[in-house]
């Protein structure tokens, strides 16, 4: 698949800028050809993954980096310091952002880079042709 893009966004690690994140999204997902219902997958995905790094990264700032091809979306967050998972699969926010993220996503994993978490997304457009 040919990538369209990158776009790299660095925000602080604050609730107040996932608004921030949500547009930028959306915008990114007009571009590649998605229709409303993924536009708004693409928003939920990328707000629940700001904001759960955003708790993990308190103090510090979040980079989300997004590659565009024609009919998709991938999106990494981070690296972010926290926990990747085991202890972090306990805290209730984090459980429903894993169970969001997995669930709209048509990929979506969690590794550790050096002591760093890293999300990684990928949305595909549904009338992707």
């Amino acid at each position: 698949m040919t990538a369209l893009g990158h776009v790299s966004l660095t925000l602080p690690a604050s609730r107040e800028y996932a608004r921030t994140a949500r547009l930028t999204a959306a915008e990114l997902a007009t571009r590649v050809g998605m229709d409303i219902d993924d536009v708004d997958d693409v928003k939920l995905a990328v707000e629940e993954a700001f904001v759960y790094a955003a708790q993990c990264a308190e103090g510090h700032d979040v980079t989300l980096a997004f590659e565009l091809s024609p009919s998709s979306i991938e999106l990494v967050v981070g690296p972010f310091p926290g926990m990747c998972e085991g202890e972090s699969r306990k805290d209730a926010g984090r459980l429903f952002a894993h169970f969001i993220l997995e669930s709209i996503c048509d990929e979506f994993d969690i590794s550790d880079r050096d002591g760093q978490c890293l999300l990684r997304l990928v949305k595909r457009a549904e009338c992707a042709g």
